[in-house]
């Protein structure tokens, strides 16, 4: 990744393509400002809607507010959950629109690291750069373990609420973890090639499934005062300081937002990247984050007994507070039915831009084994090293 390829690269290609570059073109213009050029032989698969639902059940920020419910009832309690997600939108927000930026000016699947590459005084760019690739590196792998594991223990948890006598073991759940993960190696395997219409079917089912959850709860459930969801603070660890125990409630609002970045690690297999992933981008950080917050306040104004939501043996609250709400087991298993779909699909997305990350590294010379990882099947509509 030598730094006059980055810088001078991008000149030369606009002369031989043209003033007037068609779509195809300028995703190669967008390639050669970083000094690369497309591997894959098979054609951008991605439009704009399949990369916002990509995004989208990435981030899945709605759901990962249930999963991570019991952060901010243990630390600040539901003030602290509505409050800390305000400030969580904000800030992610004001990220994702950096991101959009960036993206805009260099779509590669590399993302960050090459980012800092380009802009990084000479002097200390590869070093820059190494760092925030290793970085990224680690936080996407981080990412999709902890997107299996969810989806794993769900599906015990689950398991536990429809049959009472189930003695649930943690090995159990770590094998379905890797289920999981297995679900999603298939999926990008073999039928990779489908992948952005199944994304587009998952971004329906993201929205209507939000709805699907969150009018059965609100138009059963018994309703919380206004004063009880918004002023109500907790200090369950005993903590000295109500803002320390603020900012660790607000945990589960930024795990809500986390993964941002997957469009911009599928950019080499999007069509007219340096516009179409910043819209994506953008747009779902407005999606998400209105989703997200209309069914914090839902869950909020109908948990009914939070100690028993707390203590539940499923491990996640929402489980009983879906439960105490419906009264129904089979209406409860269904809206987590939805969840743990939705999981799943969201493991399968994740595996996909962790992949495309991790190449795009490799590709670089910045991990060890990387003539073994950097080699993409030209045949297959999708990268497999």
């Amino acid at each position: 990744m030598a730094w006059y390829e980055m810088k001078n690269r991008a000149a030369q290609t606009l002369h031989e393509v043209g003033q007037v570059p068609s779509t195809k073109d300028r995703d190669e213009l967008d390639l050669a400002r970083v000094g690369k050029k497309a591997v894959l032989k098979s054609k951008r698969n991605f439009g704009v809607l399949s990369i916002l639902g990509f995004s989208c059940t990435i981030i899945a920020t709605w759901e990962g507010l249930l999963d991570t419910f019991l952060i901010p009832m243990e630390n600040g309690g539901p003030a602290t959950a509505v409050y800390g997600y305000i400030f969580a939108w904000i800030g992610t927000g004001c990220c994702f629109l950096l991101l959009a930026e960036l993206s805009s000016m260099a779509p590669t699947s590399g993302g960050q690291y090459h980012w800092c590459a380009m802009l990084a005084p000479s002097s200390c760019m590869k070093f820059l750069s190494y760092i925030t690739g290793w970085l990224t590196v680690i936080g996407w792998q981080a990412a999709f373990a902890s997107t299996a594991f969810l989806s794993g223990t769900e599906i015990q948890g689950a398991a536990i609420l429809a049959h009472e006598n189930y003695n649930a073991q943690p090995y159990q759940g770590t094998l379905i973890m890797w289920a999981s993960v297995f679900v999603g190696l298939c999926v990008n395997l073999i039928g990779g090639k489908f992948l952005p219409r199944l994304e587009n079917l998952v971004l329906v089912l993201h929205i209507l499934g939000f709805l699907a959850i969150l009018i059965p709860i609100t138009y059963m459930a018994d309703h919380k005062t206004a004063r009880e969801v918004f002023t109500t603070w907790t200090n369950e660890g005993g903590w000295s300081s109500n803002g320390i125990v603020f900012f660790l409630g607000m945990q589960g609002g930024i795990f809500a937002f986390s993964g941002g970045d997957a469009a911009v690690h599928m950019a080499e297999e999007v069509q007219n990247a340096s516009l179409t992933i910043p819209r994506a981008i953008m747009m779902t950080v407005i999606i998400n984050g209105s989703l997200g917050f209309g069914m914090l306040l839902a869950v909020l104004f109908c948990m009914g007994d939070l100690s028993a939501a707390l203590e539940t043996p499923t491990g996640y609250p929402f489980m009983q507070i879906f439960y105490q709400a419906t009264g129904s087991k089979s209406g409860t298993l269904t809206m987590i039915a939805i969840l743990l779909i939705i999981g799943i699909c969201a493991t399968i997305g994740m595996l996909a831009a962790t992949s495309r990350q991790f190449w795009s590294f490799a590709r670089d010379r910045g991990i060890p084994g990387w003539r073994l990882w950097s080699k993409a099947s030209c045949t297959h509509p999708l990268a497999i090293t």
